[in-house]
């Protein structure tokens, strides 16, 4: 080896021959410059170049070209026995000879890398499934307009009660009215025109839709004893419209949808799948972080409004005994909890709920003013036969 930076002694085979000759490569920055005994030089621009299939062995560094036509190519190889050849070329033209991932010197931390990939590649895409897309579709979600919000409220309640559509008129809509204006009254700046009515299901239950449409199930309605144990649900209805649970949730369905249809390449099956469980309540179905929010600021606008808190406590306590009855009944049919039922069975609407809306009926420092109503209560019970066209189980309120 010369003792000069850039020179190195090497073999050169020329491709044509299965000889070897000695030869003398000298470094630039722009190739490797072959001297053979004759004197011939021959010009290796970096380009060219490339690590052989050996790479880099006992032996030494192997490279090749390949010249001449594609029918008549012929690939000449180097052999260069010195260690400190790539990192000595290296420094006279860097990267020419190969980047980190091309060079052997790096393979086992290649290797590293690619396994570490392997590994951290499934915790990346839990992380975009579970916080990016959230974080971004409540983003995306604070603001869209409340007239967009409305478009998407009112297509979704007609592909959910398309035939037996809610309704509130004469001295039921009144006492609907009533409830809902003292609790309103609390948000005066709030962007909504709400609309409130009663579906004959005898479902337990009630839902809020983006753009300010919330129904209440017979069912439930004839479980209540009282205006302020409806102002209850409906405060907490309200809570879902009022922090756009549903938009967030609908906007989350679209993005998933999105990043599915990139990971599988099938962007119309995909879509159109989001689009059609959209129109479906499963969809409207909210995270138990939404439930406690709605539950936690429902009960302060029932206090903000001067509405008996033990109301809402009163209507939850019911709720709860309604979905363990349910849980207890479909166990004995199915002989095992559906998933659907174990979902509920954790769900905020049970024990825990209970406790919060106590402990926050007991703080309360409010003197409670009765909702006036022209009518008796009992007014609004009624018999209840029907049920929605689509099912409804996974929205208890």
């Amino acid at each position: 080896m010369a003792a000069n930076l850039g020179v190195f002694r090497a073999w050169y085979f020329d491709g044509r021959t299965a000889n070897k000759h000695p030869v003398l490569i000298c470094a630039t920055a722009q190739s490797l410059t072959l001297r053979l005994k004759s004197g011939e030089a021959i010009e290796w621009p970096y380009p060219q170049i490339r690590l052989s299939p050996s790479g880099k062995g006992k032996s030494g560094v192997h490279l090749e070209r390949t010249t001449g036509d594609p029918v008549q190519s012929v690939t000449e190889q180097l052999l260069v026995e010195d260690p400190t050849f790539l990192d000595r070329v290296e420094a006279i033209a860097p990267d020419a000879l190969g980047s980190f991932w091309s060079r052997p010197k790096h393979a086992s931390s290649r290797r590293i890398l690619l396994w570490l990939a392997v590994v951290a590649i499934p915790f990346l895409l839990y992380g975009v499934w579970t916080l990016f897309i959230p974080a971004m579709a409540d983003r995306v979600a604070e603001n869209v307009p409340v007239e967009w919000e409305v478009k998407l409220g009112d297509t979704v309640h007609e592909s959910l009660f398309r035939g037996s559509p809610p309704t509130a008129v004469g001295v039921q809509k009144k006492m609907l009215d009533a409830i809902t204006q003292r609790l309103l009254a609390t948000v005066p700046d709030q962007p909504y025109d709400f609309r409130v009515s009663i579906h004959p299901s005898n479902q337990i239950n009630a839902l809020a839709l983006p753009g300010g449409i919330v129904v209440v199930f017979q069912g439930l309605v004839n479980q209540t004893e009282s205006p302020e144990e409806l102002a209850g649900v409906l405060a907490h209805e309200f809570q879902h419209v009022l922090r756009r649970h549903s938009t967030r949730g609908i906007i989350r369905q679209l993005a998933s949808g999105m990043f599915l249809s990139m990971m599988v390449g099938d962007a119309n099956g995909v879509m159109s799948g989001v689009l059609q469980t959209a129109g479906e309540l499963d969809s409207l179905r909210f995270s138990r972080s939404m439930e406690t929010e709605a539950d936690r600021e429902g009960m302060k606008m029932m206090v903000a409004a001067r509405i008996d808190p033990q109301g809402m406590v009163r209507v939850f306590e019911k709720l709860e005994k309604e979905e363990k009855k349910l849980l207890a009944v479909v166990q004995s049919e199915e002989g095992e909890v559906p998933e659907w039922m174990q979902y509920l069975s954790t769900h905020p609407a049970a024990g825990n709920r209970v406790k919060m809306l106590e402990k926050m009926s007991g703080n309360a420092d409010v003197s409670p003013e009765p909702i006036r109503l022209e009518a008796d209560w009992n007014t609004l019970h009624k018999k209840s036969t029907t049920t929605p066209q689509r099912e409804t189980r996974n929205s208890k309120p």
